[in-house]
C-alpha cells in the first residue's frame, strides 16, 4: 500500500505503485523515492510514517517525519536547518536513528530517518509484564549516556517515553527514538504558554508551562521507569493531595533504597531539585546499594527511615575506608524444607529416575544477613567454607554444612562499592573479589588479609575467575573488556615484614573500625613503595565484546577462557594468545552467566531470553535449548560430577537439569528474588545467594 501524506486528504490509502492520490490527487512520492506505506504517529506538531527509499535496490525502510503546523519547532527555514544539522550529528550515536535526509516540499518540512526494527518498552512492557529493579538499572546504564549525548548538543528531547524507547532486534540495544519535538535549550525562550509539547502523562511541569529545560528529560525518564516498575500510568502515581509520589504503594516487589532514591531525585516536580546531568545518575547508581524496605501503608515512616539511613550510609561510605564491619545474625530456627515441583512430562530415556521422589525433598537451611543482597556466591573445595559479596563492599565468610550452619567466620572490608563476583582458588587459597569500584582484590582465604588490589578496568568487574593453577585472575566489566592477571601467589613467602606490617595493620583498622586513617597511610605508604607486592601483573586485555562482560569462566585445562556479554554471545578466547576464536551465537538477548562442565566438553550459557543453551566446547556446535524459566536467567552452575546443571532466574526459581538428556530433575523455590549458585566439591549440597538478603543451602543427596 502507499499511504498519501497530505493532511487533508480523506482517503489515503493508495495501490502500492500509484504515483498520484487517488483521493486527492497529491504526488505520493517525496523527493521522487520516498514512498509512505503505513502512519506510525500524528501530533499537533506533524505527521509520522513509515516508508521505503525506492531509490535503493532492496528498498529499505526509513521514517518520514513531516512538520506542517506552524508552531511546530523548525517552523522557519533557518531554524529547520540548524534543527537538520543537529539530527545528523547525534544521529552518529549508534542509539540514536541516523538522519538520511532533510527538505522542504510544497510547504511542508520533513526528515527522514533511519527505520529501528524493533519492539519498544510499552510493547515489552504489555507481553512480559513490569519490570524489576536490575531491568530498570539495565535501562538506565544503557540509556544514559545516549541522553548525555544528546544533551551535549545543547538538545532536548522532549518526549522521553516507554514508545519511544525501542530494543532493536539487530544489536539489542535500546535506541532513542522520535525526536520531532526536539528543542536546542535556551533559558531566556518560551513558547506560547500553555502549549504542551511532547507527551503530557511524561512531560515535566515546567515542560508544560512551555519552558523545558535539560532536567526535563530526567523527568521523563524517571516517569517511565517507574510506568515499568508498576505498569500504571503516571497520572495514577501521584497524590495530588499530599502533592507526593506514591508509586511505591503498588510494586509487587520493593526496590533498593538506593534505586528508590535515584528515581524519587529524577522525577522531582521543582526541576532545580531534579539531577541536571547524566553523569551524575550514573555515578549514583555505581555507588553502595541499599536494600528494600517492604511497602508499607505509612509512607511518611518508610520515607524517614530511608532517609536517615540514606544520611547514615552516606556518611560512613564518603570516607576513603570502609564502614565498621557490620554484625551478621544467622537463623536459628528449625530447618524448613524447600517446595520441590516436578516436570510434568516424563524424560523420554526412561532409565533416567526422577531426582527426588514425593518423599525425599531436599532440606533447605538459611542464613539471614545484615549485610543486605547477596550478589555472588562461591564454595571452597573442602565445602567448609562459603563466599558471599555483599551490596555493602563487604565479603562474609561462613563455616557451615547441612547440619551446622551457625559459625560466621569473619567480614573482610575493602572494597568501596558493591561486590558483584566472588571466586575461590581450586586449592582453596585465596579469594579473588571483583566489585563496582573497578577493582578486584585478592584475598587470603584462610587468615582474611588482603593481599593484591588489582586496577585498570574503567567501569565495574562483574564476574572473576580463577585458572586451574590458580596463577591467572580473569576478570569481565562493563568496560566490555576482560583483563587476565598473572597474580603468582608463591611471592607472597617474600613479602618484605614492612609489608606484612602494612597487611596486618590495614587489615586491623578495618575489622574493628578503629585506626582507619592509620592504616590508610599504611596503604599508601606501601603500595607505592612495593607495587609488586600490592598489585598484580596485568598480563593481556581482550577486547571483542560490544557490550558489558557479565560472566567469564576458564575451561578445565587452562587453555581457553569462556565470556558472556550483554551483547548476547559468548566468545570462546585463546587464554595464551589473548585472540578470540570463536563466538557462540543463539540467544536473543543478554548472557549473564556461563559455566563449563568439568570434562571440559559442555558449556552452559544462560540468558535474559529466559534460555538455557547448551554447547559443545570444543566445535562449538549447540547441542540443546533447555526451556522452562519464566523469568530472566541470572546464574547457572555444573555439579562436580557434570551429571546435574543448576539454573536460577530473576524470580528465585532455582531449575535442576540433566545434562544427559535436558529433562528437568526438579525445581527449587525459596529465594524471592535474582540467585546465584554454587555446589560444594562433592556435589551433595548446593548454595544460593539472592538479592532477598539471603543465602540457601540445599541438600541434594541423601
Amino acid at each position: 500500500m502507499t499511504y498519501c501524506i497530505n493532511p487533508d486528504c480523506q482517503n489515503p490509502a493508495n495501490s502500492d505503485h500509484a504515483e498520484l492520490c487517488q483521493s486527492c490527487g497529491s504526488k505520493l512520492l517525496l523527493k521522487n523515492r520516498y514512498r509512505a506505506i503505513a502512519p506510525l504517529g500524528k501530533s499537533k506538531l506533524g505527521n509520522t510514517f513509515l516508508a521505503i527509499d525506492q531509490d535503493q535496490p532492496s528498498h529499505p525502510p526509513c521514517v518520514i517525519k513531516q512538520f506542517i503546523d506552524s508552531d511546530a519547532k523548525p517552523n522557519k527555514t533557518g531554524a529547520f536547518q540548524i534543527y537538520a544539522e543537529q539530527l545528523a550529528e547525534i544521529g552518529k550515536h549508534p542509539q540514536i536513528p541516523s538522519l538520511l535526509a532533510s527538505f522542504e516540499q510544497e510547504g511542508s518540512q520533513y526528515i527522514i530517518q533511519e527505520y529501528i526494527e524493533g519492539q519498544n518498552l510499552e510493547q515489552e512492557l504489555t507481553e512480559a509484564g513490569t519490570f524489576n529493579e536490575s531491568q530498570i538499572r539495565k535501562l538506565l546504564y544503557d540509556l544514559l549516556p545516549a541522553i548525555d549525548f544528546v544533551h551535549s548538543f545543547n538538545l532536548i528531547h522532549r518526549d522521553i517515553k516507554p514508545e519511544n524507547i525501542i530494543r532493536s532486534h539487530q544489536t539489542n540495544q535500546l535506541i532513542l527514538v522520535d525526536f520531532g519535538t526536539a528543542e536546542t535549550y535556551n533559558r531566556f525562550r518560551q513558547i506560547n504558554p500553555g502549549t504542551v509539547t511532547g507527551s503530557a502523562e511524561y512531560a515535566a511541569p515546567e515542560q508544560t508551562k512551555g519552558k523545558a529545560v535539560i532536567a526535563s528529560d530526567f523527568y521523563s525518564l524517571g516517569l517511565t521507569c517507574l510506568h515499568l516498575l508498576t505498569g500504571l500510568s503516571a497520572f495514577d502515581l501521584f497524590d495530588p493531595k499530599s502533592e507526593t509520589w506514591v508509586w511505591r504503594d503498588y510494586l509487587k516487589t520493593p526496590v533498593s533504597l538506593q534505586l528508590g532514591q535515584i528515581l524519587d531525585k529524577m522525577v522531582q516536580r521543582d526541576w532545580k531539585l531534579r539531577y541536571n546531568r547524566a553523569e551524575t545518575i550514573l555515578k549514583d547508581l555505581r555507588k553502595v546499594s541499599l536494600p528494600s524496605l517492604p511497602v508499607t501503608q505509612n509512607t511518611r515512616l518508610v520515607t524517614a527511615i530511608g532517609g536517615a539511613t540514606v544520611a547514615l550510609l552516606s556518611l560512613l561510605v564518603t570516607t576513603r575506608l570502609p564502614s565498621p564491619v557490620p554484625r551478621t545474625t544467622i537463623t536459628t530456627e528449625p530447618v524448613p524444607y524447600s517446595v520441590l515441583e516436578y516436570h510434568n512430562q516424563p524424560p523420554k530415556d526412561h532409565s533416567v529416575k526422577p531426582y527426588y521422589s514425593s518423599d525425599n525433598l531436599p532440606p533447605m537451611r538459611t542464613l539471614a544477613t545484615t549485610s543486605g543482597p547477596v550478589w555472588s556466591v562461591a564454595v571452597s573445595p573442602n565445602g567448609k567454607t562459603i563466599a558471599s559479596g555483599s551490596w555493602d563492599g563487604t565479603i562474609q565468610l561462613w563455616h557451615v554444612s547441612i547440619d551446622n550452619a551457625r559459625i560466621p567466620i569473619q567480614t573482610l572490608a575493602g572494597h568501596t562499592g558493591a561486590v558483584w563476583s566472588v571466586a575461590i582458588s581450586s586449592d582453596g587459597k585465596l579469594l579473588a573479589s571483583g566489585s563496582a569500584d573497578q577493582t578486584v582484590k585478592i584475598w587470603d582465604l584462610r587468615t582474611g588479609e588482603l593481599l593484591k588490589t588489582l586496577k585498570g578496568h574503567d567501569a565495574g568487574v562483574f564476574s572473576v575467575a580463577f585458572s586451574p593453577d590458580n596463577s591467572l585472575v580473569a576478570s569481565g566489566s562493563f568496560d566490555k573488556t576482560i583483563k587476565l592477571w598473572n597474580i603468582d601467589q608463591n611471592k607472597s613467602e617474600h613479602y618484605p615484614e614492612s609489608f606484612k606490617g602494612y597487611a596486618h595493620e590495614y587489615a586491623k583498622g578495618y575489622a574493628h573500625g578503629s585506626s582507619q586513617q592509620y592504616s590508610q597511610q599504611y596503604y599508601e605508604k606501601y603500595s607505592s613503595e612495593y607495587p609488586e607486592y600490592s598489585q598484580g601483573y596485568l598480563q593481556q586485555t581482550l577486547v571483542g565484546h560490544t557490550q558489558e562482560v557479565q560472566s567469564v569462566k576458564f575451561s578445565p585445562d587452562g587453555q581457553t577462557l569462556a565470556s558472556g556479554s550483554t551483547d548476547g554471545t559468548v566468545k570462546l578466547w585463546n587464554v595464551n594468545t589473548g585472540k578470540a576464536f570463536r563466538t557462540l551465537s543463539g540467544h536473543t538477548d543478554s548472557v549473564w552467566s556461563i559455566a563449563i562442565a568439568p570434562d571440559g566438553k559442555t558449556l552452559a550459557s544462560g540468558s535474559w531470553d529466559r534460555t538455557v543453551k547448551l554447547w559443545n566446547l570444543e566445535t562449538g556446535e549447540l547441542r540443546r535449548t533447555l526451556h522452562g524459566h519464566a523469568k530472566q536467567v541470572y546464574s547457572v552452575a555444573f555439579s562436580p560430577d557434570g551429571r546435574t546443571l543448576a539454573s536460577g532466574d530473576l524470580n528465585g526459581t532455582i531449575k535442576l537439569w540433566s545434562t544427559r538428556n535436558g529433562c528437568q530433575k526438579g525445581t527449587l523455590k525459596g529465594h524471592t528474588d535474582s540467585v546465584e549458585i554454587g555446589f560444594s566439591a562433592d556435589g551433595t549440597t548446593m548454595i544460593s545467594g539472592g538479592f532477598d538478603d539471603t543465602i540457601k543451602m540445599w541438600r541434594l543427596a541423601p
